[in-house]
């Protein structure tokens, strides 16, 4: 007959954990097969979260692109036309010139007042605040 930890040790998570034969060892060699299954369990997490950002990419249904276009069309039926500009921190951005290379789409960005950069995304000015953190976006985007 073959014991629970002769199978364990003889197979792969065997290299994990070092023999012995108390009880204080097997309890030890539970915790490491334990602690290497969640760090398994830790960098499978890591490429689910890689491969659904790839697959999803920049739409404008998720990230900061998805909260400035329920802003926008909230804005849009008030208002009856796009806004001029909209204050964004550095991530949201950048996550605008994402979203133009993933499309292929051309990259208008200009200098405005103040120094500051501004890009052209969706026929508004996406004006670049870096003094406020980074996923800022302005409460209301605004006219001259």
């Amino acid at each position: 007959m073959i014991s629970r930890r002769e199978v364990v040790t003889a197979g792969m998570l065997g290299t994990l954990v070092t023999g012995g034969t108390s009880e204080a060892a097997e309890q030890s060699d539970a915790q490491i097969v334990r602690d290497a299954l969640m760090r398994i369990v830790g960098n499978l997490d890591e490429i689910k979260v890689s491969v659904d950002a790839g697959l999803r990419g920049n739409t404008m249904s998720y990230g900061s692109l998805g909260v400035i276009k329920g802003r926008l069309e909230t804005w849009v039926r008030a208002t009856g036309r796009f806004p001029e500009f909209w204050d964004v921190g550095i991530s949201v951005f950048l996550e605008i010139y994402d979203w133009h290379i993933r499309q292929r789409q051309p990259i208008q960005i200009s200098r405005i007042a103040e120094q500051r950069m501004a890009i052209q995304w969706m026929f508004t000015q996406y004006v670049l605040r870096w003094e406020n953190e980074a996923n800022y976006i302005g409460q209301q985007p605004y006219d001259r």
